[in-house]
């Protein structure tokens, strides 16, 4: 976890930019099936970002008007000392966080009525809905979740955000640590027979046993082609690809977010390998173009044109690549966009929209794989983004009668119909390879580099466990 300077030293930032006070909650518990089952609680990010792990329920008061920080805290009761065990005394917390005051969080609206008599009180939306109702009801504002919150407030914390400090990187750095751990233990314990479930589960204890827990539902199966498949229903068979899409939370709550995808066998075919090789391409590429200045949208498009390139070496496209990727063909094997920003959220920032994610005058394209680019931003150095290529052969739209339509005279569907009845008709499946990557003011660094990418590091991974260990019958 940061130490406590750091937090100041982002309240502070957070003061300085304040014209008005603002209100910030953490969020509660929320049910999974019945009152008292609630789902694995975790602080909305905007609070964590200012002050790190904290109790439910809580909220904060940031006062430009005498600089001054109020946490409100759930009442120290007998109550809930017995299911929840004792906490510190608000006393105790003001010392620990390094605030002004605590109060009740009973007495929020009454503290923050006398605030709202000269000044406008500013507050975002949160997950919990119930916060975001007591929020819209001190402040008066219209929150919801297309409407997060008022511009002014949303820049400022998107711009805070946006840029880690070293503090914020050194936590990203334990994430990336506890995920290739992850990766590890899962690409070890790979063989015929073993099911998708039990890697899962091989990759989610690693993560626990350096602290950490998965900052997403694990997406690990043998259909890459579905692009964010959480079930693992099924059984490794030789032939098979893996494909695991996943990333460690640390207890400050920063994340990663990785991709690798690796044969069951142990060994990539021929067919395999060349599909392997393509997206590794386009992840070098891609990665080398991560510096200030660069449009994202420009490495999004230079990673398409190196896939477009590789599926002409493959004879999956006819004529010129460049002109497939300028008329969107690319999207029948790469359906994307080429990442996202990470940091306390795994698509970090996505809550406030393309108000934050698309830079002035830009706008998301209705074309079909384009639409899905996560951000269109000009990189500026503390910047985290993911760079994650992939080509996949997908049935619906390899198959679609739309896209054959469309770009039948680019696209050699009969060719892609080899891939989709590979594997014994289980088909080829899907390659996706995802690192995180730091925007620095010389080369990019990437936090996940020591996570193995390359063919044939990936093989010699693959495996490592005898099948005694992993349960699998000689």
């Amino acid at each position: 976890m940061p130490a406590l300077p750091h937090y100041r030293r982002r309240r502070g930032e957070f003061l300085s930019r304040l014209d008005e006070p603002v209100l910030l909650f953490a969020g509660g518990d929320r049910p999974r099936n019945f009152p008292a089952n609630h789902y694995p609680y975790r602080a909305d990010s905007n609070f964590l970002f200012f002050f790190g792990k904290l109790e439910r329920d809580a909220a904060a008061l940031f006062d430009p008007g005498d600089g001054s920080v109020t946490l409100f805290l759930p009442r120290r009761t007998t109550d809930a000392a017995v299911w929840l065990g004792s906490v510190p005394s608000f006393d105790e917390m003001q010392e620990a966080a390094g605030v002004d005051r605590v109060l009740d969080v009973e007495h929020l609206e009454e503290h923050v009525a006398k605030l709202r008599q000269d000044r406008r009180l500013l507050s975002v939306a949160v997950m919990d809905p119930v916060a975001t109702r007591i929020a819209r009801q001190v402040t008066g504002l219209e929150l919801r979740p297309d409407h997060i919150g008022p511009p002014e407030l949303v820049d400022v914390l998107a711009d805070l955000r946006l840029h880690k400090n070293e503090a914020e990187l050194a936590e990203m750095r334990e994430a990336a640590d506890a995920t290739g751990a992850a990766f590890t233990a899962a690409m070890a314990a790979t063989g015929s027979g073993v099911t998708e479930l039990s890697l899962a589960a091989d990759a989610e204890w690693a993560m626990a046993r350096r602290g950490a827990t998965p900052a997403f539902s694990t997406v690990l199966s043998v259909r890459g082609e579905i692009l964010h498949n959480q079930s693992h229903g099924g059984a490794l068979q030789s032939g098979d690809l893996v494909l695991m899409d996943g990333g460690a939370e640390v207890p400050s709550g920063y994340a990663a977010d990785v991709t690798r995808t690796w044969p069951a066998s142990g060994r990539f075919s021929a067919a395999q390998r060349s599909v392997y090789d393509i997206v590794l391409r386009a992840v070098r590429v891609a990665t080398e173009m991560v510096r200030p200045g660069v449009r994202y949208r420009d490495i999004h498009f230079r990673a398409a044109a190196v896939i477009a390139e590789g599926l002409a070496e493959l004879g999956l496209m006819k004529g010129d690549p460049a002109r497939a990727v300028e008329r969107g063909a690319h999207a029948a094997f790469f359906p994307h966009g080429v990442g996202h920003l990470l940091g306390l959220d795994v698509h970090d920032l996505e809550s406030f929209g393309d108000r934050v994610l698309y830079g002035p005058g830009r706008d998301r394209s209705s074309d079909f794989g384009t639409k899905y680019l996560r951000i269109d931003l000009d990189l500026e150095a503390g910047m985290v983004v993911t760079i994650e290529p992939g080509l996949y052969f997908v049935p619906a739209i390899l198959r679609g009668e739309d896209f054959r339509k469309k770009f039948g005279d680019i696209v050699d569907f009969d060719r892609a119909e080899r891939f989709l009845e590979a594997n014994a008709g289980r088909g080829f499946g899907g390659v996706r390879i995802e690192d995180d990557v730091i925007v620095t003011d010389d080369d990019p660094e990437v936090l996940t580099a020591g996570i193995p990418s390359a063919a044939e590091d990936v093989e010699a991974a693959v495996g490592r466990r005898t099948r005694r260990e992993v349960g699998v019958r000689a």
